[in-house]
């Protein structure tokens, strides 16, 4: 199957068959690929945008540079938070691949940004990066608005670090912090005892 019917495959109906365009996609190592699925970051089908979303996703390391580079140019909301997910994609896909620092300064920039549908989707895509992200959550926890730091808190519950447990602790009984916040890291607290405790 050439590229052109995989790409045209993508905005098939059946999910399983846009399922296995994106990982021939992703596998063919042609170096069109991750430009023609940037292009598509923007599109106003929903479910070809996802598509495109989750195949850069596969591509792996080789998107991560593009992606940022779109980030930091972009004003449009749907571009930005498309590239937030595809990036969360690539960290959920390629485990333990290492971001750049460039990529994660960039997602914390735009999480605390005036903008909330990228704010989320930055605060996610930094949730799913491990261990580096630790210090940009941290500072989102301390400078973020509400909604942010509600974000920041599921995050960090996610990574399953004992350093963000410990931030986690210090916000649910910070007295001068947003109740809505303390609940959340309250709630967080619960979930990552939960886990530890689950066979």
């Amino acid at each position: 199957m050439s590229l052109d019917d995989l790409f045209h495959q993508l905005r098939h109906p059946n999910p399983n068959m846009r399922s296995r365009a994106m990982a021939a996609l992703a596998g063919s190592g042609d170096p069109t690929v991750a430009p023609r699925l940037m292009a598509m970051l923007s599109e106003p089908d929903v479910p070809l945008r996802r598509s495109a979303v989750k195949a850069l996703g596969a591509v792996g390391e080789r998107a991560v540079q593009p992606l940022t580079e779109r980030l930091a140019s972009t004003d449009d909301l749907t571009v930005g938070s498309s590239c937030c997910k595809a990036l969360a994609q690539v960290a959920d896909q390629w485990t333990g691949l290492q971001f750049p620092d460039a990529t994660l300064e960039l997602l914390c920039h735009k999480a605390l940004a005036p903008n909330p549908v990228v704010q989320i989707t930055a605060v996610m895509a930094l949730g799913e990066m491990g261990e580096p992200a630790l210090p940009r959550l941290q500072k989102i926890l301390r400078e973020g608005d509400v909604a942010v730091q509600v974000a920041c808190i599921n995050a960090l519950a996610g990574l399953g670090l004992e350093a963000a447990q410990a931030d986690l602790q210090a916000q649910a009984a910070d007295e001068a912090a947003d109740r809505y916040v303390r609940e959340a890291a309250t709630a967080a607290l619960a979930r990552c005892s939960m886990a530890r405790t689950r066979p």
